[in-house]
């Protein structure tokens, strides 16, 4: 029995069909990281995949269902779900129960939401970068190492 070779990235099919389960679309550095990164996590964070068809036993865990698990975690911990809480869209994880996310309620000057850190034990949210880019760039370069 050949093992099956994991498939990294993702189509963009996928990518319009996660966005139209989330009712927003993502940034589009995002949309590129995942087109090729799908899969793959960024340093010591894991980022979350989108659902492929090609490689569902990978890909399961997407950022579909931890969206739905991470609303269902605020209401039970914090209460009704917030508008602050719906604008968020957690991307990725590092271990510690906390999130980072997309926030869509505050936008950066070229348009897309900016990356906030969400704390699992408060619900409050520290700003981590303007775009994904400049995330991945800070990422990068240690500065969110205490996270």
């Amino acid at each position: 029995m050949t093992k099956r070779k994991r498939t990294i990235g993702t189509t963009a099919a996928a990518l319009d069909r996660a966005e139209s389960q989330l009712g927003r679309p993502f940034p589009l550095a995002f949309r590129s990281w995942l087109i090729e990164n799908n899969g793959k996590g960024l340093e010591s964070v894991s980022i979350f995949p989108i659902l492929d068809d090609r490689d569902q036993r990978k890909t399961w865990d997407s950022i579909v269902r931890h969206r739905e698990v991470w609303l269902d975690y605020c209401a039970e911990v914090f209460g009704p779900v917030t508008s602050e809480q719906e604008a968020l869209l957690p991307f990725a994880d590092f271990g510690t129960g906390d999130y980072y996310c997309f926030d869509y309620a505050r936008l950066s000057q070229n348009g897309e939401p900016m990356v906030v850190h969400w704390s699992h034990e408060t619900g409050e949210t520290t700003p981590r970068g303007d775009s994904f880019h400049d995330f991945v760039t800070r990422l990068k370069a240690g500065e969110f190492d205490q996270d």
